[in-house]
């Protein structure tokens, strides 16, 4: 009975043993599990700064690079003004001396039906009007933009309905093929070089009048 007694008493202290074991087992496993927590924790806390940090400067290149697009299109309007500053003068002399202009009006700007229009230049004979665009670059789209503003010149301004008006188009650089386009169209064409100015008249060309 005394033996029976004893081994129930051994083995309660085993299992209690074993609960104890258990119950520290769980309670280091909990405070590893924790600390895992607390370590992904701080790893997203990490992340998140990083992400924002890529996002402010995200932004901030984003912002750079749009003023330095208007930095660019700045440049392009100054090498415009430019060319008109330096090209002037000798269009004065061209339109006087092959058109017998004698009034000129730069940058003339004009109401269209509410809407504003502005030609680089203006040049005037005792019969016909010259509208004149000055560009850095010829493209075909300056075609379709000169003609449209001289329609509306045409139309709006009756001050001018005795005279005939002719369009012109002067540029520093531009292609040959986009050339003959302009040409088709009945367009003047004047070159820049060396500060000079050149109307390219080619054979059987038909200035169109307005």
């Amino acid at each position: 009975m005394e033996t029976t007694v004893e081994n129930e008493k051994l083995n309660f202290d085993k299992v209690w043993a074993m609960f104890q074991e258990t119950d520290r087992r769980f309670k280091e496993t909990d405070k590893q599990f924790k600390e895992t927590d607390k370590q992904f924790k701080e790893i997203a806390d990490k992340f998140k700064k990083t992400d924002e940090l890529l996002s402010s400067k995200f932004l901030e290149t984003e912002k750079q690079f749009k003023e330095l697009g208007k930095q660019i299109g700045g440049l392009g309007n100054k090498f415009g003004t430019f060319n008109e500053g330096l090209v002037l003068p000798s269009l004065y002399k061209l339109f006087e001396k092959k058109f017998q202009c004698r009034d000129f009006a730069e940058r003339y700007r004009f109401n269209a039906n509410g809407s504003s229009m502005e030609i680089d230049l203006l040049a005037i004979s005792e019969e016909s009007c010259y509208l004149i665009e000055i560009k850095s670059h010829f493209k075909p789209d300056a075609i379709e933009q000169l003609q449209k503003q001289i329609e509306r010149f045409r139309k709006f301004k009756k001050e001018y309905a005795d005279r005939k008006i002719y369009g012109a188009i002067i540029a520093t650089h531009y292609d040959k093929d986009n050339i003959r386009e302009l040409f088709n169209s009945g367009i003047y064409f004047i070159s820049i070089s060396d500060d000079l100015v050149d109307m390219q008249i080619p054979e059987n060309f038909e200035p169109r009048v307005w």
